[in-house]
């Protein structure tokens, strides 16, 4: 493994720091004292670079800043952010700008900076790093490792920038083994408010390290390179099976069991499953159909000469036949394009919402009322939107956290999420929905929240509460209303405060990096 750079101060690489008063020698706006000091490099509205940049996967995203920033290199991202900070301007940081809710990637009459300009990508000579620009998309970084057969532990959809997926934890096909994404960083290069850049890394800064593991960025300065693990990785073996709504229940209960008894267990931490229930389309009474999605490594026991439905976990539940099976064998790059139709959805507003609950005995009768409750509620919201002249996509996923990815979690002095080994898995369980109307987010986001607070009040009362928020599908109100972090605990909450206050004294980041999580 390389050395990593030494601590690099700004000041002494820029020298002359401009003048930040408003009189007849000084720039008029905080975007014109950015363009005289990185010339070329901060474009306006109705320009083509603007638009293009502000362009985002959810609809909901369509603010204007008052002008978008391109930063080439660490020294211009640690320039411009000293700027921004020293002169009192609010402003945001776009990666690849995949959240959800408004303001979460983007501003309104504000600066924007945009990271899209540093999509460096080096393998190490030993391929056991690879070193990633924050501009990059997860589909440009799987196409970078695939001919070294490696694999780094990364997104599943390839449009999903890599800085928010590592930054707030980070959900892969190699979760079983590996752990979050942000479990798999080696070293980040970050600048901070003061203009410095610095590593942060096991053995440097290792405070930083441990809250930039899941605890965002927004708080502590801007990540300008991850140094990621690499891992050999082969081919993937997925499965994308549908059943019709009177299936629900069975496969739900065979999903919970082998969670339980195989992946949980360790027996087999190459497996990577996903449970969902949707309503798609316009009218309020269309079935639900029931999705079991499957990806596993080549290795994992489950797939067997690529049979998966003859494994003994599944010959004791007796599965129902299925309405449709899509079997393949891909690389990540092509099982990533597949498995999400290629990253689409751009154009449609978006909310995520998410939280999680805990398994256990008997837990079959508490999934059943999760998913009689989920039917009802969707169904009503369906029924409310068709009357508001909106259509309304909605879906509830149950995602695994089990033992195996727990322990890959506590390496290197462990990540900010303050989850740990128990007796049974979790499941992060997230409500993705889409919708048309500007005039209905709102409403949608307050529908959403709603429901998810049901389903932890449920989890509450029955013994299966956890509450652990997953910060990459969180919504609007949980962010706003700082609930994730605080689902992380109040110990590494205010552990997160402290190192806040440590990298950024004077709270600049935390009053003017708008729109996304605070400790």
């Amino acid at each position: 493994m390389r050395a990593f750079t030494a601590k690099i101060l700004l000041a002494g690489l820029i020298p002359g720091l401009p003048c930040l008063a408003q009189n007849d020698t000084c720039p008029t706006s905080i975007c014109e004292t950015i363009k005289s000091e990185l010339s070329g490099k901060v474009e306006y509205p109705d320009t083509a670079a603007y638009i293009k940049t502000n362009t985002y996967w959810s609809a909901r995203q369509d603010l204007m800043p008052s002008c978008i920033v391109y930063p080439t290199s660490p020294e211009d991202v640690a320039r411009t952010l000293w700027l921004v900070t020293n002169s009192s301007s609010p402003f945001t940081v776009k990666s690849g700008g995949h959240t959800a809710f408004d303001g979460g990637s983007s501003i309104q009459d504000g600066v924007l900076i945009a990271l899209e300009n540093m999509r460096n990508i080096s393998v190490s000579d030993d391929r056991g790093t690879v070193s990633i620009g924050p501009g990059n998309r997860w589909i440009n970084v799987t196409q970078a490792a695939e001919p070294y057969g490696i694999a780094v532990v990364g997104g599943r959809s390839p449009l999903v920038g890599v800085s928010g997926f590592l930054l707030g934890g980070g959900l892969s096909f190699l979760l079983g083994k590996r752990g979050m994404g942000c479990d798999n960083v080696r070293n980040y290069q970050v600048a901070l408010a003061s203009g410095e850049i610095v590593d942060a890394n096991p053995s440097s800064n290792t405070d930083l390290y441990w809250a930039l593991r899941g605890g965002a960025g927004s708080s502590y300065g801007i990540v300008t390179r991850f140094d990621l693990e690499a891992y050999p990785q082969g081919n993937i073996w997925s499965r994308l099976s549908v059943w019709p709504t009177n299936s629900s229940e069975s496969v739900l209960h065979t999903f919970t069991k082998v969670t339980r008894e195989k992946m949980h267990s360790g027996l087999d931490p190459d497996a990577h499953m996903m449970f969902g229930m949707s309503y798609a389309g316009g009218a309020p009474m269309d079935p639900i159909p029931t999705v079991f999605q499957f990806h596993l490594n080549l290795n994992s026991s489950y797939a067997p000469g690529g049979e998966f439905d003859t494994h003994a976990a599944f010959q004791e539940t007796a599965l129902p036949n299925a309405m449709s099976n899509t079997t393949e064998v891909l690389g990540i790059s092509a099982t990533i394009y597949r498995t999400t139709q290629g990253g689409g959805g751009f154009g449609d507003r978006e909310s995520w919402y998410a939280t999680s609950i805990s398994d256990g005995p008997y837990s079959d009768a508490f999934m059943n009322k999760v998913q009689a409750a989920y039917a009802a509620w969707a169904g009503d919201l369906r029924a409310k939107m068709t009357a508001r002249g909106d259509m309304l996509n909605v879906t509830m996923v149950f995602q695994p956290l089990t033992n195996p990815a727990f322990e890959a979690m506590q390496r290197n002095g462990g990540n900010a999420l303050g989850l740990k080994p128990k007796e049974y898995p979790s499941y992060i369980v997230s409500v993705p929905t889409t919708w048309n109307l500007k005039a209905n987010d709102d409403f949608v986001d307050g529908s959403v929240e709603a429901f998810v607070n049901q389903l932890d009040d449920m989890a509450k009362t029955a013994g299966f509460g956890h509450g652990y928020e997953y910060m990459n599908y969180s919504g609007k109100f949980q962010s706003k209303n700082g609930t994730v972090i605080a689902s992380y605990g109040k110990e590494n909450q205010e552990r997160l405060r402290e190192i806040a206050q440590k990298y950024d004294p004077n709270g600049q980041l935390r009053a003017l990096w708008t729109g996304y999580h605070k400790p």
